[in-house]
């Protein structure tokens, strides 16, 4: 970590002693709410952006539509990947089941949960606020983002594997800026965890039944024409799909021309993570809690953040200073710690003791 005032601390190493109740299992996903992404726009318990399932066409060529799509300009064919918690703390005040929402202890988003548990390289940044932990990553790192045509033909089999009405015909031009998201309430142990992430489509019988259930996780994967096996052990769908519920993942095998060869069903069921993922999820976690409880003391209702660096073995904490802080929210709306002033201003109009 960057030098500072503040010192690093070594919070957690892989080989101490487990500081919570082990095993953690992780209980039932619940959607609680979810959110729509259109362009720039956010809205709170919406399906406007939903899509639903269907088979894509045989032989779908991925590369259709690609040279048309490197014309746009850079912005607009850039994913967005949302690296604040903005539109999440904005689902926690506005949604029909905002209460359920601010029991969690702890809010981020699914992304982020999956990279702990499977014990990857994470920079994030976290505030404590009202008996909440609040993780996002830290947008003053730089990141490698895979390049626009790798997005492209992702999206693309999304795009051909699904519609904007439960039997409806597929469309041919990728719009990579409208998103749906869950925000899935669950137990981690003891914890109360929200989790949001973005779901690529849903089974018909959604419209019925608006839970985790009926997600469809969408993936492509490179073939050479002859192997279609998946191994398992080196894959991280399974994470990333157990953690919002979602019970199957339909993938595309893709060869070097961008034609699809084969598609298969894979049941999550059949790939669930081994149960020391979840134990070290939770032991960073509560270690990331009981460190900010212990520390919170607000400077003239100043909350503090601090800066996370989780590794393989290991997870690093230092609080930031002023400058630091004021570099983090630089641009953008006002916030104190890494949370945006009108979510703290809507929490006190619920509770003035907040």
């Amino acid at each position: 970590m960057a030098s500072s005032t503040n010192p690093t601390i070594r919070l957690l190493n892989v080989a101490d002693p487990p500081q919570c109740p082990l095993p953690a299992l992780l209980g039932p996903a619940k959607q609680s709410a979810c959110f729509s992404i259109c362009g720039e726009h956010l809205e709170v318990d919406s399906t406007a952006a939903l899509r639903y399932f269907v088979h894509p066409p045989q032989k779908a060529n991925l590369r259709s539509g690609l040279n048309d799509f490197m014309k746009l300009p850079f912005k607009d064919r850039a994913f967005k990947r949302a690296r604040r918690l903005d539109n999440v703390f904005k689902t926690c005040l506005d949604a029909r089941n905002s209460d359920e929402l601010l029991k969690a202890g702890v809010v981020t988003w699914r992304g982020i949960m999956k990279k702990i548990m499977l014990r990857e390289k994470l920079d994030l940044v976290a505030s404590y606020h009202n008996g909440v932990l609040y993780l996002e990553e830290d947008s003053t790192r730089s990141r490698v983002d895979p390049d626009s045509e790798t997005i492209y033909r992702g999206h693309k089999f999304e795009t051909l594997c699904s519609t904007a009405t439960p039997g409806g015909k597929p469309g041919d031009t990728v719009d990579i800026h409208t998103l749906w998201n869950a925000a899935i309430t669950r137990k981690l142990g003891s914890l109360d965890i929200l989790l949001a992430g973005e779901v690529d489509c849903v089974t018909p019988n959604y419209t019925e039944n608006p839970a985790p259930e009926n997600y469809l996780e969408l993936k492509t994967k490179k073939t050479d024409g002859q192997n279609y096996n998946i191994d398992k052990k080196k894959c991280n769908w399974e994470m990333q799909s157990y953690l919002l519920g979602t019970p199957q993942i339909f993938v595309g095998f893709v060869d070097s021309s961008g034609v699809v060869q084969k598609v298969q069903t894979l049941a999550v069921r059949d790939m669930t993570p081994a149960q020391h993922r979840f134990d070290w999820g939770a032991r960073v976690l509560h270690s990331l809690r009981e460190h900010c409880v212990h520390s919170v003391e607000h400077r003239r209702g100043v909350i503090k953040v601090w800066r996370v660096e989780a590794r393989s073995q290991y997870v690093d904490i230092r609080e930031l200073g002023p400058s630091e802080v004021k570099k983090l929210n630089k641009g953008g709306v006002p916030r104190n710690g890494i949370i945006p002033v009108s979510f703290i201003e809507g929490l006190k109009s619920r509770d003035p003791t907040v």
